[in-house]
């Protein structure tokens, strides 16, 4: 079953002759519980892609299909409520909130939902070992201590997607490699679906299929 189809989507940017073309006919189909890795250099086009997914930017033309549903149909509150529901998202520039502190930041997704628990709070802290920075504010982290906060908060609800933008981008190997795991287990573990866009072909490793990018248009599926 698919969770996701990007049906002929095309992006640009600018105007006249000042217009960029991003994304060129993309075509996508993902299903249910699928690793997916985009692979591309820098300037391919996969962070706007990541983006389109995530109903963070509108596409200049095509559909993105999210569980049957075309999110651009939908209105701006209705897709922030399916991102919230349904979608983890790791943004490489960690977004995280300055005057909370590291588990606020993790625990914030839960907000008014039935879904906090302190137990996995716990579990994603130790496994990304900044269970002793708890209380810490993200101005007192390093990047990469950010960048492992940023991930515990997209996983806290156990998305069924999970949507992650160079996620170990910050990390030394060892930590990298603890990321990627914790990604591939949690896929297996939840049934999730995880869609992650790298440059390094060594973190591709975990994917169950690899979608190559270039210049803005699928190089291979």
């Amino acid at each position: 079953m698919s969770v996701l189809k990007v049906e002929n989507i095309t992006k640009k940017f600018g105007i006249g002759e000042a217009t960029v073309i991003a994304l060129k006919d993309i075509n996508i189909e993902v299903k249910s519980g699928e690793f997916v890795v985009i692979l591309g250099k820098s300037g391919s086009g996969k962070t706007t892609l990541l983006h389109l997914i995530a109903g963070l930017e509108k596409p200049t033309s095509g559909n993105i299909i999210v569980d049957g549903k075309n999110i651009f149909s939908l209105s701006e509150n209705d897709r922030s409520l399916l991102r919230k529901k349904r979608i983890g998202l790791i943004f490489q520039t960690f977004n995280l909130i300055p005057v909370l502190t590291v588990e606020e930041n993790i625990e914030l997704p839960t907000i008014n939902t039935n879904n906090k628990n302190k137990s996995y709070t716990e579990e994603l802290m130790k496994i990304l070992s900044i269970d002793d920075r708890r209380n810490h504010f993200p101005n007192q982290l390093s990047g990469g201590q950010q960048q492992r906060v940023a991930i515990a908060r997209a996983l806290i609800n156990k998305p069924a997607i999970i949507l992650a933008d160079e996620p170990t981008g910050n990390l030394d190997s060892q930590t990298e490699e603890e990321v990627l795991k914790l990604l591939k287990e949690s896929q297996k573990k939840y049934h999730q679906t995880v869609i992650m866009i790298t440059h390094n072909e060594d973190n591709a490793k975990y994917a169950d299929r690899i979608i190559k990018i270039q210049d803005g248009r699928i190089k291979e599926a």
